[in-house]
């Protein structure tokens, strides 16, 4: 798989399940500027998993795990 092929396949399941995402980073920070910072950290972080990720759970719940994560080292 090409990184552009990989690339299209990650922010096509990013965008899927941004509504995981966005519940995250809504019970995480508080301010407009802050769940912005929160959801482009997640998204780092999703996309240097991404290529670790090897189906043995559904997409979404790995979405959430690494969205909880993320945040749970927020604070």
């Amino acid at each position: 798989m090409t990184i552009s092929e990989l690339r299209e396949r990650f922010i096509s399941i990013f965008e899927e399940n941004i509504g995981i995402i966005l519940k995250i980073a809504r019970a995480y920070a508080h301010t407009a500027q802050d769940r912005e910072d929160h959801i482009n950290d997640i998204a780092v972080e999703l996309w240097k998993a991404y290529p670790g990720f090897k189906g043995n759970s559904k997409v979404s719940t790995w979405i959430y795990r690494i969205s909880l994560n993320t945040s749970m080292n927020y604070y």
